[in-house]
């Protein structure tokens, strides 16, 4: 049997049932036989007669021999033992590898699965984006068309209905004659915009199943009030602004408020909105108005009443743009009258800041100022603070009462 294959089926008799790798097999035989050391020998003699004189001898001559081949013995022994540890160690070494190296195949393996899911979330979230912004794009588009074809259609009976006028009565210059809704398109602002601001209102009608829009417009809120699943009927004196609103799907009245109001049965609304509608109105009609709100509302709901802020003079400045504009409403004046009518807890809230790109700017306090120069900046600013109050405060108000 050569010797590769004594060391194997050695290793195979002392180490049953380990690994059948020749590297791992040839590494149990050198641990197994490093020593080679033989102190098994054992001197005999079956010579019945001569025996105690061969022995004798033998022992003489070994004894001999292995002064000269001990100390060979002893290092070759201690060569195979240093050559043991360091293949141990190698050995050690490398399965230590092989378990980093298998971790680090599995770290790489989950990272490169997150990756790729990852990679598959955010691609799935493109896509979904792609597809709502392109809807969304596509549905602005139309509303737009749609928007732009009915207001050519309006102006075009209004041109048609004004030189009719002017062929019967050459004179007639009445503000009636002005399309309020191509006003409101140029100087109150995009519906989006609006949409996006009286959002602020929907707390207080949630839950509802009937709610008033008095003097809608363009129905802005009404829409807000529908994709809110909350039921909602408007009401609107301008021919134009009813014809837009039930283009759209609206459920508004062409009435004045008060008629319409005096139709309703008492406590039959549990909830009412007028925006931007008392700065039109007489004194008298307001204080009527409000009455007749408190009367058809159901108790333990809100009413929510806004316009602009006269206190502010910025939007004050800009309240006489609209020929339509009786006069402004103090929150103070507006709280009572609503208190005056029976409503509770009225509340005041202001709206529209302006940014403090336009507003008056304040100094800033630096380490090298001393004392006076802080109390100067102080007041200063506090002298600032107070104007922009005045000047660039909130644009507009709202008061909500509850009965």
């Amino acid at each position: 049997m050569d010797p590769d294959s004594a060391i194997r089926s050695f290793s195979k008799n002392c180490h049953a049932g380990e690994s059948d790798d020749p590297i791992q097999l040839d590494l149990s035989y050198i641990n197994s036989n490093w020593d080679i050391h033989n102190n098994s020998y054992f001197i005999s003699s079956h010579h019945p007669h001569i025996g105690k004189f061969l022995v004798k001898g033998r022992q003489m001559v070994h004894g001999e021999v292995r002064r000269y081949v001990d100390p060979i013995v002893y290092k070759q022994s201690m060569f195979n033992q240093s050559t043991k540890r360091v293949l141990n160690c190698l050995a050690q070494s490398e399965e230590e590898l092989d378990e980093k190296i298998s971790e680090a195949v599995k770290e790489r393996d989950a990272v490169i699965s997150k990756i790729i899911t990852k990679v598959e979330n955010t691609t799935h979230k493109l896509e979904n984006k792609i597809h709502e912004d392109v809807q969304n794009a596509v549905i602005a588009i139309n509303t737009d068309i749609e928007k732009k074809a009915w207001l050519a259609q309006v102006l075009e009976e209004r041109i048609q209905k004004g030189l009719a006028q002017k062929n019967a009565s050459p004179t007639s210059n009445s503000i009636e004659n002005t399309n309020y809704f191509l006003f409101e398109e140029r100087f109150r602002g995009s519906r989006e915009d609006i949409k996006q601001r009286q959002l602020a209102f929907i707390p207080f009608f949630e839950k509802c199943s009937r709610v008033l829009d008095i003097g809608c417009g363009r129905g802005e809120f009404l829409e807000i009030l529908k994709e809110h699943e909350i039921g909602c009927i408007g009401v609107d004196s301008d021919p134009d602004m009813v014809a837009y609103c039930r283009s759209r799907q609206l459920e508004v009245e062409l009435s004045d408020a008060i008629a319409y109001l005096e139709t309703l049965e008492d406590k039959s609304l549990d909830g009412i909105f007028i925006d931007q509608v008392v700065e039109h109105l007489e004194p008298n009609y307001l204080i009527r108005l409000l009455a007749l709100c408190h009367q058809k509302m159901k108790f333990g709901y809100h009413i929510t009443v806004e316009t602009v802020n006269p206190l502010s003079f910025v939007s004050f400045v800009n309240f006489y743009i609209d020929l339509t504009h009786t006069k402004p409403v103090h929150p103070e004046t507006l709280q009572y009258l609503l208190s005056a009518s029976g409503f509770k807890e009225c509340e005041k809230k202001f709206f529209s800041p302006v940014s403090d790109e336009d507003r008056l700017k304040k100094i800033e306090e630096t380490a090298d100022m001393n004392a006076t120069e802080k109390k100067n900046v102080e007041g200063y600013n506090h002298n600032i603070e107070m104007l922009n109050t005045v000047l660039f405060g909130a644009q507009d108000y709202a008061v909500v009462g509850k009965k």
